[in-house]
């Protein structure tokens, strides 16, 4: 009988060990997962179709983002090279209420908070969600090595010398679908600071400067172009497009993105008003 009390506890020893590692093994898992941060590369290669299963061709699926109406979403986040599912933007206006600074209007109860604007809603909403993926290619707070080039136009371009302003670039080129949805998100960021001559916009096109005007013609870009810009994106080891990095008024990396995401514009505007301070 005590010799089969002593298996059983040895048994039990053992289970309990078993069970331990196994939480260990999960706990190291799940940390990493909370770090890890994924970057997806979009281009004519990749696999896209719709939530039945249905395959889009290059062109089908490049033609629907063009409308705007649409957003890629990842199949699968774990795996860099994922397929990606094509869905409608949802049209539904997100309302917010303010229960804080809300004040009651005539003949509204004292306690009926009062409904946001639009413009409030939409603040409070882009606020709400994860901040924009990171790039790998930069570290915040980091001072980015400065690069000397011409833009489009002939102008010289030294990003030592801009020191003393806000630094807002991004690295895109045409045949991008991502680069092309951001597009007018980012000429609104432009008209929002025009009047400022603290903040500079410049966009490193890996694109030629035939093609970069042929394709201005038909597309409105307000940041400087900075044409034939591979080798200045190659530097900074980039390989995703689009990238976008805002520097402070020390040089420094203030916030960095890659891809496109719907708060994107909000996080910008955060991040220059801050370095504008």
């Amino acid at each position: 009988m005590k010799l089969i009390l002593n298996h059983i506890m040895k048994y039990f020893t053992l289970l309990l060990f078993l069970i331990a590692l196994s939480f260990n093994s999960w706990a190291q898992d799940s940390l990493l997962h909370k770090v890890v941060k994924r970057s997806f590369n979009i281009d004519n290669h990749s696999v896209v179709k719709d939530s039945t299963g249905k395959l889009f061709t290059y062109k089908e699926w490049s033609d629907l983002m063009r409308t705007r109406k649409y957003v890629l979403w990842p199949e699968n986040m774990e795996d860099a090279n994922t397929a990606f599912i094509l869905k409608k933007k949802d049209t539904r206006q997100v309302q917010y209420i303010n229960s804080e600074t809300a004040a009651p209007s005539a003949g509204t109860p004292a306690n009926t908070p009062k409904q946001l604007s639009p413009e409030e809603a939409k603040e409070q909403y882009m606020a709400s969600l994860p901040k924009p993926y990171e790039s790998s290619y930069f570290n915040t707070g980091e001072v980015m090595e400065p690069f000397s080039t011409h833009d489009i136009n002939g102008n010289k371009i030294k990003l030592k010398d801009l020191r003393g302003k806000v630094v807002v670039l991004n690295f895109w080129f045409i045949g991008c679908p991502a680069c092309m949805q951001e597009i007018p998100e980012l000429n609104k960021l432009v008209d929002d600071y025009k009047n400022n001559t603290n903040v500079v916009f410049l966009a490193i096109a890996l694109d030629d400067r035939y093609d970069l005007k042929k394709f201005l013609k038909q597309t409105e870009f307000k940041y400087d172009i900075i044409d034939d810009g591979r080798y200045i994106a190659s530097g900074y080891k980039i390989g995703l497009y689009p990238t976008s990095v805002i520097l402070d008024k020390e040089g420094k990396v203030a916030f960095h993105t890659v891809g496109f995401a719907v708060n994107s514009p909000y996080w910008m505007r955060k991040t220059i008003n801050e370095g504008l301070k």
